[in-house]
C-alpha cells in the first residue's frame, strides 16, 4: 500500500468516525457523595437525595444537569419532616466547579437556604434547637 493510500483511508476513518459522534454531551453532577454542614446530598444519574438538619428531605426525580457555566436548576421537593403538611415543590440551584458546590434550595418560593458541600465527603449536622 503507498503511501498517499494509506494517509488517504486514514484521513476517510477519522472523518467518518467523527460524523458519528452524537455532540457535544451535557455535564453532569458527579455521581457519589457531597457533603458539606447540615447537608449531605446523594447524586445518581437519574436521582438526588439530600438530608438537612433536624431530618429534613429532598428529592430530586432527573440527572443534575450542568449548563455551559457549571450551573445547575432543578426542581423537586422538600420535606421538613418537623412541620407538618408533607413535602412541597422546591427548586434546587446550584455551581460545581471542581469538587465544590453551591447548592440553594428554595420550597413554595421561600429559601431554605444555601449550603457550601464537597465531594467525597458525607455532610456534618449541628444539634436540631427544637
Amino acid at each position: 500500500m503507498t503511501k498517499h493510500v494509506f494517509l488517504f483511508l486514514l484521513l476517510f476513518v477519522s472523518l467518518f468516525a467523527a460524523g458519528c459522534t452524537t455532540g457535544p454531551t451535557d455535564a453532569r453532577v458527579a455521581t457519589g457523595e457531597w457533603g458539606g454542614t447540615n447537608v449531605d446530598l446523594r447524586v445518581s444519574d437519574t436521582a438526588s437525595s439530600a438530608r438537612f438538619k433536624c431530618g429534613a428531605l429532598g428529592e430530586i426525580t432527573g440527572p443534575l444537569v450542568l449548563d455551559g457555566s457549571g450551573h445547575f436548576d432543578i426542581s423537586g421537593t422538600y420535606d421538613p419532616v418537623l412541620v407538618l403538611g408533607g413535602p412541597r415543590p422546591a427548586r434546587f440551584t446550584g455551581t460545581v466547579n471542581g469538587t465544590n458546590m453551591t447548592l440553594s434550595v428554595e420550597a413554595e418560593g421561600q429559601p431554605v437556604g444555601t449550603f457550601q458541600l464537597a465531594f467525597g465527603i458525607a455532610g456534618s449536622f449541628e444539634p436540631c434547637n427544637f
